[in-house]
């Protein structure tokens, strides 16, 4: 039986860990469990049908109808070298696609939850996260225009709103 050489295999596991940690904040992307892509889109979609043109109306604005309070609850994210005291840099961070979708992926970082209480923080607790907010997640979005669109996409099929 061959033994076990602690010190080498905890030195592997602190490497891998800090080599992913670098890599993770050189590409500044959070990494939030079952906030996959797919459902990036669907967000996307169920929000704007992903109109990238989408300017602001009725203070939301880009992509994902992003409120400015959730922009600031997501740590005001900006475009790269932009000053989040700007007046413009919260509108100018949502209406684009790349920087919006920082700001939705901080948001789910710092504020997911199961929001259905199934016992699973999957695309439906993001996607009524990201519609109602940190404080109101558990409400249904059966009838919503933006839970319509999302059963559409909803990456997580089978599962109700």
């Amino acid at each position: 039986m061959a033994s076990l050489n602690l010190p080498s295999f905890k030195f592997s596991v602190w490497f891998f860990v800090c080599f992913f940690s670098v890599i993770m904040i050189i590409q500044g992307a959070k990494y939030v469990s079952n906030l996959s892509p797919l459902c990036m889109k669907c967000l996307c979609h169920a929000s704007t049908s992903c109109n990238a043109s989408f300017g602001c109306s009725r203070g939301y604005c880009g992509p994902f109808f992003i409120p400015r309070q959730y922009w600031m609850d997501s740590g005001k994210v900006t475009l790269p070298d932009d000053d989040p005291d700007r007046d413009n840099a919260f509108s100018d961070c949502s209406r684009d696609y790349v920087c919006s979708q920082r700001i939705v992926e901080n948001y789910m970082a710092k504020w997911g939850m199961d929001c259905n209480r199934d016992g699973v923080t999957d695309c439906n607790d993001y996607a009524a996260l990201h519609f109602y907010g940190k404080d109101e997640c558990e409400k249904s979005l059966s009838s919503t225009n933006f839970g319509r669109r999302y059963v559409t996409c909803n990456p997580s099929a089978g599962i109700s709103l």
